[in-house]
């Protein structure tokens, strides 16, 4: 199994060439069960046979591990006169008072033959699960290891072992070995997709990378799981899925507990009671199940911690394989599960524990008791802030086998359960929010649930509706005067997007002034925001991000303005990426980031998370995007728009990278419905974008054209909807495949489309660049474009600036100035090869090769091995906070990238820089921007 593991087999082939030439060495193996290491040595024993080395090999048994030299007799001598002689002296000494001489006599004999065959050649000795092997057998192992290591025989020793069991005296003599010791890592989430389509044939699809994790990155753990489900897995269009959702697969197979059986019963019987507590659980929480000290834990969680089977995160101990965790659990009976679960909850609650890991357990209780029921009703406003799907389900449940005898608390509980729904932001919370209005007779109560009702309108996109509940609801008296100047902000929301943005200004005005005289903050921050909102829908960019920016001083005066400022936040990071800001981008959303997971904002921090997405987008930090994308995809909600999102992002990045069937399946998982409300349609760039450039590189211009048009679901204003920004860059791709497919009338059309949205948008650079682009298109004029990549170098936004360097190569062809189109193409290039669009560089080659251009050889346009110049854009930006003393914790809150993925930036910086230190990339910092040569 290469897979994950091509440098140690480079070094095992390194390492068993050097043994055939006559230079000897010890090597040891080292990994979990499943890992892989019987196949690593066997890969050695068969390179060293072919190069006409005599090998020998043989596996210690865990049965034979009180039988003196068994596992290297076994190695030596499996059969034949000679390993008689052996065990004869085996028996010997076994009878004998003092066997020590019989047994010196026994090695000495297997010793004497290792030297006569090295003798006539090198020699490879393989001793697998070293870990059982016999105290003898590693005594005479490590003798033998000494002379290996001296250089006096052409002598190869390799072992293998894994971290249990833990025999004190062979710890100890396998570390005497010395040697080379090789440790097979678990598999990353990208190697194991590569193991995943050597074993079925083809590329995993989204579903089936998922429940590869399941594997913890053990490959025989990952085989045996693809076995299993081999009758769900669909290869089609070159892409391997699940034909179900990962949620419906069969449980894994009980046979999978047998490779658990070495661990002793009092650490097994622990897992089995943490494999109840979830997926991640603390010491603390171990202990309640367990009703036991927290001390007394450690000597049952040590063998499972040394194994691998749980990891220490810090405050968290975690399952690595989510498969051997269902296995465990399930090894309990499944009434007695639910008992425990129960008793786990109650033991979490009198505790004082989080209200969410207690209802984690009545999750998998099954039927509420009536403890359970009163807990509910209790603590169901702080669990829906925590966990709104666990409340959300809980809430069901309970309504679900209600005693009819206590309606007080069946209406307590349908009121949570719709504020629950409203906050995972699913459909039917207006139905149930509906029918609460109408059995609520206070007045100001009423108002708050229209206030609810409209939000929930709002998120589904319906804006037609949520003006007429709230024209409804301010026809009514109510008292509060915060409750009637809330639903008039909403109101002001609901015209704006039904394009009477005037209209609302005019009622967006006097709501401010009321909010100040309030001294209310949260009504202050939906004035502002109110106002905000009309601001953008008359064009007015800066002005609105002003009112955003106060609405957000409010909003933090006052807690209950929290889920106002986390959408006021939203909305100053989307505004100033459509000003090319990204560092007041970076800094939005990090604060609502660290709002949303404080405040247990679930739905905000969806949003969020989407955002971050698409900010990493357009830096051409495409990994960080996936990884936003892949948080988002995780969260409990119910967005209409987010598998939008979720399966655009993924196929247009992989559609660039060239990753054809993978873009796909992306698309193809999209539900059929994907586009059904007005939210999702606005998400839509990034899936017409993904079907062009699939359908463009199948050689079906006329589809990749159609697939940017709108549809008809998409109303009439949809091309030239203010809020779709990426519209204007749709429109440029438009020009481009409309000119090369010959419908000039359509490439006509969408550049006056672009003019008019950039019209109305006339403070917005990324309109401007794409008018730029459509017309410099239109007339394949250079001048134009070579001003659309004076402005795209501005915005900092690469694959946007790429594309507008390769138009600008071929219109300079066009012209005849091939010498400055191949400049532009290099350009474009380079800045195609830092994102890995491979799709990309191929596409530009073929345009500019139809016109006689080319790039020349690929020597010469390889970035430098070495110095500043050999960084990569991202790389360039972390030496920057590098050498400004910044630490990684500070520059990946910066670059809002993951701490590992700056360490990856950084070990690369001081390897392109040749220099051991961050201070030797400040002083060469420092150099090149004072112009003095670097050290």
């Amino acid at each position: 199994m290469r897979v994950g593991r091509e440098q140690h087999h480079e070094e095992l082939r390194e390492w068993v060439r050097g043994g055939a030439e006559g230079g000897g060495g010890c090597l040891t193996v080292e990994g979990e069960p499943g890992a892989g290491r019987t196949a690593f040595v066997r890969e050695a024993l068969a390179q060293a046979a072919a190069l006409g080395c005599r090998v020998r090999y043989a596996a210690a048994d865990a049965l034979a591990v009180d039988l003196p030299l068994r596992a290297v007799l076994d190695c030596v001598h499996p059969a034949g006169p000679a390993r008689a002689a052996v065990v004869g002296l085996l028996r010997e000494a076994e009878a004998a008072t003092e066997p020590g001489g019989a047994l010196l006599a026994a090695m000495d004999l297997l010793t004497a033959r290792v030297e006569e065959w090295c003798a006539q050649r090198p020699l490879l000795l393989v001793l697998d699960d070293a870990h059982w092997a016999d105290a003898a057998s590693l005594l005479l192992w490590r003798r033998l290891a000494g002379t290996a290591a001296a250089g006096r025989l052409p002598l190869m020793l390799a072992a293998t072992r894994r971290p249990l069991p833990r025999r004190p005296g062979a710890e100890r003599l396998c570390a005497a070995v010395g040697g080379r010791t090789v440790r097979l890592e678990p598999l990353t989430a990208a190697e194991s997709a590569e193991l995943v389509r050597d074993l079925v044939g083809a590329p995993p699809g989204p579903r089936l990378r998922e429940a590869a994790e399941q594997a913890g990155g053990n490959p025989r753990l990952l085989r045996e799981l693809l076995a299993q489900w081999s009758g769900l897995v669909r290869v089609e269009a070159g892409c391997a899925e699940l034909s179900v959702p990962v949620a419906e697969l069969p449980p894994p197979p009980a046979s999978l507990g047998r490779g658990l059986d070495w661990l002793s019963g009092p650490a097994r019987t622990t897992l089995r009671h943490a494999a109840l507590l979830g997926p991640a659980f603390t010491a603390h929480e171990l202990a309640l199940v367990q009703a036991r000290p927290a001390r007394e834990l450690l000597a049952d969680l040590e063998e499972p911690l040394l194994a691998g089977l749980l990891e220490d995160t810090g405050d968290l101990l975690r399952f690595r394989h989510p498969a051997l965790r269902r296995v465990l659990s399930a090894e309990t009976p499944g009434a007695l599960r639910g008992a425990l679960h129960q008793d786990a909850a109650r033991a979490f609650s009198e505790a004082g524990l989080d209200p969410a890991r207690t209802a984690g357990q009545l999750v998998r209780a099954g039927r509420l008791s009536p403890w359970a029921v009163r807990w509910l009703a209790d603590a169901a406003p702080a669990l829906i802030a925590a966990a709104p799907g666990a409340a959300a389900e809980l809430l069901e449940r309970a309504i679900a086998q209600g005693d009819p005898r206590e309606p007080r608390t069946r209406e307590a509980l349908e009121e949570q359960l719709a504020d629950a729904a409203l906050m995972l932001r699913r459909p039917e919370s207006a139905g149930l929010l509906e029918a609460l209005r109408a059995r609520t007779t206070d007045p100001d109560r009423r108002a708050a649930v229209d206030f609810k009702l409209v939000s929930a309108l709002m998120i589904q996109g319906d804006m037609a509706r949520s003006l007429d509940v709230t024209e409804r609801a301010l026809a009514e008296e109510f008292p509060s005067a915060a409750w009637r100047l809330r639903l008039e902000a909403c109101r002001v929301l609901a015209l704006a997007d039904l394009h009477r943005a005037a209209e609302a200004f005019a009622l967006a005005g006097p709501l401010v002034a009321r909010a100040r005289r309030l001294a209310d903050p949260l009504c202050a921050a939906e004035a502002h925001h109110a106002l905000s909102y009309a601001l953008f829908h008359l064009g007015r960019g800066r002005d609105s991000l002003h009112q955003v920016a106060e609405g957000i001083v409010c909003a933090r005066r006052s807690p209950a303005a929290n889920d106002m400022r986390l959408l006021l936040l939203a909305n100053r990071a989307e505004g100033h990426m459509r000003f090319d800001e990204p560092e007041i981008v970076a800094a939005a959303l990090r604060e609502a980031r660290e709002l949303a997971a404080a405040t247990g904002s679930t739905g905000r921090l969806v949003v969020t998370e989407a955002r971050l997405a698409e900010f990493h987008y357009r830096l051409g930090d495409w990994d960080e995007a996936l990884s936003a994308v892949a948080r988002a995809c995780g969260l409990p909600v119910s967005d209409g728009w987010l598998p939008v999102v979720v399966h655009g992002l993924r196929a247009l990045v992989l559609g660039h990278r060239g990753e054809r069937e993978a873009a796909q399946a992306e698309l193809a998982g999209l539900p059929d419905d994907a586009f059904a409300t007005p939210g999702a349609r606005r998400y839509a760039s990034h899936v017409q974008l993904a079907r062009a450039l699939l359908a463009e590189r199948d050689g079906r211009p006329a589809d990749a054209l159609r697939a940017l048009r709108p549809g008809p679901a998409d109303g009439a204003e949809a091309a030239e909807d203010l809020v779709s920004y990426e519209r204007p860059w749709v429109l440029s791709e438009i020009v481009r495949l409309a000119l090369e497919s010959g419908e000039s009338g359509t490439a006509r059309e969408a550049v006056a489309a672009c003019g008019r949205i950039a019209a109305a948008l006339p403070d917005h650079p990324g309109p401007a660049l794409a008018l730029l682009r459509c017309r410099g298109l239109f007339a394949q004029d250079p001048e134009l474009l070579a001003e659309a990549v004076l402005l795209g170098e501005r915005g900092g936004w690469p694959l946007m600036l790429g594309h507008t360097l390769e138009d600008l190569a071929v219109a300079r062809a066009w012209h005849g100035d091939l010498a400055r189109s191949r400049s532009a193409l290099t350009r474009a290039v380079a800045a195609y090869e830092d994102l890995g669009a491979r799709w990309d560089v191929a596409r530009a080659d073929a345009r500019l090769r139809s016109l006689g251009v080319r790039r020349g050889s690929r020597s010469a346009r390889r970035r430098p091995a070495n110095g500043w110049e050999a960084l990569t854009p991202a790389e360039l930006k972390v030496a920057l906070l590098v050498a400004q003393g910044r630490s990684n914790p500070e520059i990946a809150s910066a670059l809002f990238l993951s701490r590992r993925t700056v360490q990856t930036h950084v070990s690369h910086i001081l390897a392109k820089l040749q220099v051991r230190s961050r201070a030797a990339v400040a002083a060469q910092a420092a150099a090149r921007a004072s112009g003095a040569p670097g050290p």
